[in-house]
C-alpha cells in the first residue's frame, strides 16, 4: 500500500496545549488557587546529583564547555565569561562546565509545549482527526523511573498528576500580572522555549560556546531532555526581596476556568487526539 503524502505545518513550532508533571497535592492548588511554585537550576542541579538524571540535570545554565585539558580553550572561553565575577567552572568527567552563579538562582517555572510538530500534518485541506504521543519517558522522568507498583504504594498527595492548560495566553497574562504586582518588571520576565543541542556532538575533546546572553543559558539543554519539550518562565531579577517572595509558592487566583487535571500516572506515556480544520495558502 503506498504511504500517504504528509502535508507541511505553517508554523510546526506553535503548539496546542501546555502540560506540567506534578503530584496530586500541588495539582489541586494549582487548579483552584493558581499555586505557582518557582524553582532555581540550581536546586535542579542538586536534585541530579543526589536522585539521578530526569527531574534534575547536572549541565542547566551552561554557557560553555570544554576539556579540561584543552588549553586554547581554557584561555579562550576563561577570557571571554571571565567578565561575570560570579563565573562558576563545575569540571565533571574531565570536562569543565561554565555557567553564572546569579543565573543559577532565578527563579524559573517550567512547561510542557505539544508542538504542531508532534503532530503529521494531513495533505489534505478540511477537518481531520491527527495524533501525536507523549513519551512515557517524560512521565517517568518526573517519577524517578519508579515502576507502577511503587507509585501506587505513595501516600496519595505524593502521587502524580499531569496540569493541562488549555489556554496558555491567558495563563501568561495571569501570571504576569500577579509577578508585576510584587514588583517585577514586565521586561524581567523572560518565557521562551528550550533549544536542546548535543553537548557531545563533537567527541571527548569537542567544545560549546552557546553563546547566549546572561541568562538565556539557561533555556539550553543537553539533548537527553528533548523529550521534555520544555518552555520556561524566567523571573530574571537582582532584588533579592522578589527571590524570597518567590521561593515559596505565590497564588494568581482560580485556574479551572483555563486548565484541567488528570490524577494519572502515565508511565507508557499519553496519546493525544485532536480535531483540525485544514487550509493552504501561498
Amino acid at each position: 500500500m503506498e504511504e500517504k503524502e504528509l502535508g507541511v505545518w505553517a508554523e510546526p513550532e506553535g503548539f496546542f496545549s501546555v502540560f506540567r508533571c506534578t503530584n496530586q497535592k500541588y495539582a489541586e492548588a494549582f487548579l483552584k488557587k493558581g499555586e505557582i511554585k518557582f524553582s532555581t537550576p540550581s536546586s535542579w542541579v542538586k536534585y541530579a546529583f543526589e536522585k539521578g538524571e530526569g527531574r534534575g540535570d547536572k549541565l542547566e545554565g551552561t554557557m560553555a564547555t570544554f576539556h579540561a585539558h584543552d588549553i586554547e580553550r581554557i584561555v579562550q572561553l576563561n577570557q571571554k565569561y571571565g567578565i561575570y565575577p560570579d563565573l562558576i567552572r563545575m569540571n565533571m568527567d574531565q570536562r569543565v562546565y561554565l555557567k553564572r552563579s546569579r543565573d543559577m538562582e532565578l527563579p524559573c517555572f517550567c512547561m510542557y509545549l505539544l508542538k504542531q510538530s508532534m503532530f503529521d500534518c494531513p495533505s489534505e485541506e478540511g477537518k481531520h482527526k491527527i495524533t501525536a504521543t507523549v513519551p512515557g519517558s517524560y512521565f517517568r522522568d518526573f517519577m524517578d523511573n519508579q515502576d507502577p507498583q511503587e507509585v501506587e504504594k505513595l501516600d496519595q498527595f505524593v502521587k502524580p498528576a499531569v496540569i493541562i492548560i488549555n489556554d496558555f495566553k491567558e495563563f501568561e497574562r495571569r501570571i504576569i500580572s500577579a509577578l508585576t504586582a510584587i514588583g517585577v518588571k514586565k521586561e524581567e520576565v523572560i518565557i521562551s522555549r528550550v533549544t536542546y543541542m548535543d553537548f557531545d556532538k563533537y567527541g571527548e575533546y569537542g567544545w560549546w560556546d552557546f553563546g547566549q546572553k546572561s541568562p538565556m543559558e539557561l533555556t539550553i539543554k543537553h539533548t537527553r531532555f528533548e523529550n521534555q519539550s520544555e518552555a520556561r518562565i524566567i523571573v530574571n531579577t537582582d532584588d533579592e526581596s522578589i527571590k524570597k517572595i518567590l521561593a515559596k509558592p505565590i497564588e494568581i487566583g482560580s485556574l479551572e476556568d483555563i486548565a484541567t487535571v488528570s490524577n494519572t500516572y502515565l508511565h507508557e506515556g499519553m496519546l493525544i487526539e485532536a480535531t483540525v480544520d485544514l487550509y493552504s495558502y501561498d
